[in-house]
C-alpha cells in the first residue's frame, strides 16, 4: 500500500512526528515542498534523505525546489524565490541572505540539496492513485504528456474540474486547503481529487494519505512562522 505526504516547508518536528504514525511497511510518496518558510528545510532534507534508507520513499517535484534551483543557477531569479520563503531555508544552512546572494559559489553552499532536487519527480502513479504537487491538465489522460509547469503550478483550473475527471484518484497539494474555504486541517475531497496540503506551515496540519484506505494521517503543529503567516502570495 501507499501513503501520500502532504506540503512540508521546512517543518522538521510535524514530519518526524507524522511518519512515525504511519505503517512501517507501506510506501511513501512525498508531494513536493519540502523548503522554503518553515525553519528547518535543510534538516527535513537530511531527515528524508536518511528516511529513504530505511523505507520505500518516492520523491516528487514541488514548485518551491523549482523555485530554490532557479535562484542557484539565475541571480535574476533570486528576489521572487527570497520573497516566496526562500530566506528562511538559507537560514537552516546557517546563512544570511546577502552573503549567499554575493557568494559565486551559491550551489556549494546548500550541500546536498542539488543531489536531492536531481532525483525528484514531477508525477507518480501505482495501482492505486497518480501523486502530483499541484494538479493536472484534466483533459489529458496520459499522463506522460502532461506539461511539467501544469504538474508544478496549476491550481482552480485543475480541483475546479473534478467532475471532468473519470480516470484515477489524483492525490495533490500545493494550494492549502484553508484557502479553498475549509476548516484547518480538512483536505479537499471532490470526486476522484484529494487535496492534502492542509497548511502545516501556517500553524495548520501535516497530513498523509493512504491511497488504498483513504485513512488520513494527521500531525497538527501550533507554531505559526512571520513569513507564512499572513498566508503570502500562494506560490
Amino acid at each position: 500500500m501507499t501513503i501520500a505526504i502532504g506540503d512540508i516547508h521546512g517543518c522538521l518536528e510535524p514530519l518526524e512526528s507524522l511518519v512515525d504514525k504511519l505503517p512501517r511497511d507501506d510506501a511513501l510518496v512525498f508531494l513536493g515542498d519540502y523548503v522554503d518558510r518553515g525553519p528547518q528545510s535543510a534538516q527535513v532534507i537530511d531527515y528524508l534523505k536518511d528516511l529513504a534508507r530505511q523505507r520505500h520513499c518516492r520523491f516528487l517535484m514541488g514548485n518551491h525546489e523549482v523555485l530554490m534551483v532557479k535562484a542557484i543557477q539565475d541571480e535574476k531569479a533570486i528576489p521572487i524565490w527570497l520573497y516566496n520563503g526562500g530566506d528562511a531555508t538559507l537560514k537552516s544552512y546557517g546563512l544570511s541572505s546577502g552573503d549567499w546572494v554575493d557568494s559565486k559559489h551559491r550551489s556549494a553552499l546548500l550541500p546536498g540539496f542539488m543531489d536531492f532536487y536531481r532525483a525528484l519527480s514531477l508525477y507518480h502513479e501505482d495501482e492505486s492513485a497518480i501523486y502530483v504537487h499541484a494538479g493536472i491538465d484534466v483533459s489529458i489522460e496520459n499522463m506522460a504528456a502532461q506539461d511539467s509547469e501544469v504538474l508544478l503550478w496549476i491550481r482552480d483550473k485543475f480541483f475546479r474540474n473534478s467532475a471532468k475527471w473519470n480516470g484515477k484518484p489524483i492525490v495533490f497539494g500545493h494550494t492549502p486547503t484553508r484557502t479553498m474555504g475549509l476548516d484547518p486541517g480538512s483536505i479537499f475531497q471532490r470526486g476522484a481529487f484529494y487535496g492534502i496540503d492542509t497548511g502545516c506551515v501556517y500553524g495548520g496540519h501535516l497530513t498523509a494519505i493512504d491511497t488504498t484506505t483513504f485513512e488520513i494521517y494527521q500531525q497538527p503543529y501550533d507554531i505559526v512562522y512571520r513569513m507564512a503567516s499572513s498566508m503570502g502570495p500562494l506560490t
